[in-house]
């Protein structure tokens, strides 16, 4: 039987303070440049999250290129990670009390100098990194284990205007990194980019011409309404821009309501469940320009650098939109003054704040990229 969440979360809080006081962590010292340590940098969270982390592996590997840089990643963002030349070996997350043995076997047998605990949600995932014995663990105070961390930042401030990936880069800076390496990475697989290439071609369009519209969001507080999307495609096609509708197999209601608004339009084409993850990520540096809401394929576009705008609802762009420092992108969310009295995120079902975004104001956003 599958324990409940708060009882996993009881019994690793219980195990980690018997742990912190039978062997406390001990006191890092920051690691010299030129040193030949195995660092663990463990995300075993989302898609977003996933790319996230790559900006610290790239300023690891810059920072220490003599070190062995291995990843924990969750077994589903596998992809956003494998083809990485920055990443030495990559352990596989099976999933919550999955091959906890052999997890920890493979953790142990890597010997690492340093854990750095980037982003992690499950319960076990601490408990599995310390019992693989690294020399020291590093991470922020707010997580729930950090008493097991020889260093625990404090937390980030989300609302300071620092971004996520500058918080994630000061776990760098903490075991002696540069901490300077902001931006994403993405190595898109050779088959992924033949099957993107392949798909333009059916569409009868040439790189570089088409306006990306990415339509899923992973809540509806994050999506943009279909009829909005509709409107957005239907102008853009007047104005002979061709037009990919973008999503994965949750997304197929979807672009069918976008379609049925369309009537037919041309110039609209859609690749909506039809490539998989991998293959959306390297269509998008095929494509002119991106619009999408605060999902992974927004990231993956950033990490490419592929012209962007980026559509907010109640998330904090400053904390997870584009970098200050990425090039070619605007962030379009409504201001705060005019959101509805009592607005709550939580029970938002419907993306009020997103509704309140026009395509007029993506279409200025475009030309204002210079589409």
């Amino acid at each position: 039987m599958r324990k409940p969440p708060w009882l996993s979360t009881s019994i690793a809080k219980a195990w980690s303070r018997w742990r912190a006081w039978r062997s406390p962590p001990p006191t890092m010292v920051p690691l010299p440049a030129d040193t030949s340590a195995r660092i663990l940098v463990a995300n075993t969270t989302g898609i977003g999250d996933t790319l996230f982390c790559t900006a610290p592996i790239a300023d690891l590997r810059e920072s220490f290129p003599n070190a062995e840089i291995d990843v924990l990643v969750d077994r589903r963002r596998l992809g956003l990670v494998e083809n990485n030349p920055r990443i030495n070996r990559i352990i596989t997350y099976k999933g919550k009390y999955k091959q906890v043995r052999a997890t920890i076997s493979e953790l142990r047998s890597r010997a690492y100098t340093v854990a750095m605990i980037q982003h992690v949600n499950d319960p076990d995932i601490v408990p599995l990194i310390a019992l693989g014995r690294p020399q020291y663990i590093v991470g922020y105070r707010n997580h729930t284990l950090s008493r097991l961390y020889s260093v625990a930042l404090p937390d980030a401030d989300k609302k300071s205007g620092v971004h996520t990936l500058d918080a994630r880069l000061a776990l760098c800076k903490a075991i002696g990194a540069k901490g300077e390496h902001w931006h994403m990475e993405m190595y898109p697989a050779a088959k992924a980019k033949g099957a993107a290439s392949r798909l333009l071609a059916e569409f009868g369009l040439a790189e570089r011409t088409a306006v990306a519209l990415n339509i899923g969001g992973s809540a509806p507080r994050k999506r943009w309404p279909a009829e909005r999307w509709a409107e957005l495609a239907q102008a853009l096609a007047q104005r002979g821009l061709p037009v990919i509708l973008m999503g994965g197999p949750d997304d197929k209601a979807a672009a069918a309501q976008i379609n049925d608004r369309l009537n037919g339009a041309s110039g609209v084409h859609s690749a909506v469940a039809q490539l998989g993850l991998q293959g959306d990520i390297a269509l998008l540096p095929l494509c002119r320009v991106h619009v999408s809401g605060d999902t992974g394929l927004l990231h993956a576009g950033l990490a490419q650098d592929v012209p962007t705008v980026a559509l907010f609802g109640p998330n904090e762009p400053g904390w997870t939109g584009p970098h200050p420092k990425q090039q070619h992108a605007i962030v379009l969310q409504p201001d705060p003054a005019s959101w509805p009295p009592g607005y709550a995120a939580g029970v938002d079902k419907t993306g009020v704040l997103m509704q309140m975004i026009g395509a007029d104001q993506v279409i200025g956003a475009l030309s204002a990229l210079g589409v």
